[in-house]
């Protein structure tokens, strides 16, 4: 017999069946919950701290503000009760899911810019037009730059997962 389903149902069977996966990803919630706040406390801390390139704080505010607002989604449980709900759910959460990764690449690339196109700033004369406060620019070139660490790593290890899975079922054929 089939368990009665409720709002909690989806969220208990996962945690229930998966115990390192949920694990998991509560600590990459908590983690982009961290990285959130310290975007949007250094970019207002330090809002007026680069003459420079200003738009390096607003940067930070609306990528960590971005990135609590999805965080925040992506906690809200959501269980359709038919099956055109479900279809149109997903629908719209495709067209959503494009539309936020379109933005969090133009973005991102565009704060790469703001930051990598000024590097090294004066980090000293506060009246000089090259000035940008230390721990501002610092904070925002080391978070982009692991940023795109990352980035590499989940590529490569895409690959790699890609080519030895292949490289599997090739011997397995053989085999």
């Amino acid at each position: 017999m089939e368990p009665e389903s409720n709002w909690d149902t989806p969220l208990l069977r996962t945690v229930e069946g998966t115990p390192a996966l949920t694990v998991r990803s509560v600590c990459l919630k908590i983690l982009m919950l961290i990285l959130g706040i310290a975007y949007i406390a250094f970019g207002t801390v330090y809002l007026n701290s680069c003459t420079e390139q200003y738009l390096i704080p607003i940067y930070l505010i609306v990528s960590g503000s971005f990135t609590l607002f999805f965080l925040m989604i992506s906690l809200i449980p959501c269980a359709p009760n038919d099956e055109s709900n479900i279809l149109n759910l997903r629908k719209v959460g495709r067209v959503c899911e494009r539309l936020v990764s379109l933005f969090s690449i133009i973005w991102f690339i565009t704060g790469s810019v703001w930051i990598y196109s000024i590097y090294e700033p004066d980090y000293t004369d506060k009246a000089s037009p090259r000035y940008c406060d230390k721990t501002l620019y610092l904070f925002a070139f080391s978070v982009t730059t692991a940023s795109y660490i990352v980035l590499a790593l989940m590529i490569f290890l895409g690959f790699s997962v890609r080519v030895s899975g292949g490289i599997l079922r090739i011997g397995q054929r053989d085999g």
